[in-house]
């Protein structure tokens, strides 16, 4: 991310993102090595919930795709290789589980066979004429987009510290890599949007409030939610990466209220406590950077 000395902003190189983007790096890495270390029970479920979460991508992606945002020549450009690079990830995920002796998850495969339900056909709608209306509804777009993946990335940043299998720990620590220049589009698009219009402002407070939920939410059952969010983010230095999430998207205008990553997480880690539902987390151990 570049900085626009003039307006003193935070500018997305969108041109370096293109020449960048690929499948995701595996460098190095053999894969198969995973099998030695193995998974734990809590794992493979969080896991298969983060395989999930990032095929589904291709479906946020289309929603928005069939907004205003397709005209907008940086962001049609963005999306395509966004879900090109997420699909990646997903495909990761699968694969280390099915080494590890585990089946992949499904889900996100039978999500997309099912005939869609009618609240799910009405806010894409939805979606589509308030873009059409105000072209200042992008900005919830892409303030949403920004929580997301600044969540994502603290998610796998968790992730790699909890492990005991090194190899998944280091495709974490990689998959990080694409996430943060996704979020830092993202921002940069919530950022210039937000600042330009009250409306923007006014209609992502309202958003937000009601009908955000913790990422993947939408596609899974709340107790999966809830469990994925205890395993990574239940003891203290989770609960700290959650605040520190809330206090960056706060730093976006009209956005000084937000809290809801804290709020959302820390509720279905409660939920998950009160009924006894064993949540595997080893000790927790400092991060080597790649």
């Amino acid at each position: 991310m570049n900085v626009d000395a003039k307006k003193n902003e935070p500018t997305f190189d969108i041109e370096k993102f293109l020449t960048i983007s690929r499948q995701l790096d595996l460098t190095g890495l053999v894969l198969e090595d995973a099998k030695k270390y193995g998974l734990n029970q809590s794992e493979v479920r969080v896991l298969r919930y983060m395989q999930d979460t990032e095929l589904y991508t291709v479906h946020y992606m289309k929603a928005l795709m069939e907004t205003s945002a397709l005209a907008d020549e940086e962001a049609r450009a963005f999306l395509v290789n966004w879900g090109y690079e997420e699909c990646y990830h997903g495909r990761t995920l699968a694969k280390i589980l099915s080494i590890c002796g585990h089946e992949p998850s499904r889900k996100s495969i039978e999500e997309f066979a099912r005939p869609r339900k009618w609240t799910e056909v009405l806010q894409d709608a939805g979606g589509r004429l308030l873009s059409i209306i105000s072209p200042d509804f992008i900005a919830v777009h892409m303030s949403w987009g920004a929580i997301n993946e600044l969540t994502a990335c603290n998610a796998y940043t968790r992730m790699a510290e909890l492990s005991d299998n090194p190899i998944l720990a280091e495709v974490c620590r990689r998959i990080v890599k694409d996430e943060r220049r996704h979020f830092a589009f993202y921002y940069q698009q919530a950022q210039r949007r937000l600042r330009a219009s009250g409306l923007a402002q006014g209609m992502a407070r309202v958003a937000l409030r009601a009908l955000w939920e913790p990422v993947g939410g939408s596609m899974q059952p709340r107790e999966s939610r809830d469990f994925v969010g205890a395993y990574l983010f239940g003891d203290e230095a989770g609960r700290r990466c959650l605040r520190e999430i809330d206090q960056r998207i706060a730093q976006l205008p009209g956005l000084e209220w937000f809290d809801l990553v804290s709020k959302h997480t820390n509720e279905g880690s409660a939920r998950i406590e009160r009924a006894g539902v064993p949540v595997d987390r080893p000790r927790t151990r400092p991060i080597v950077q790649a």
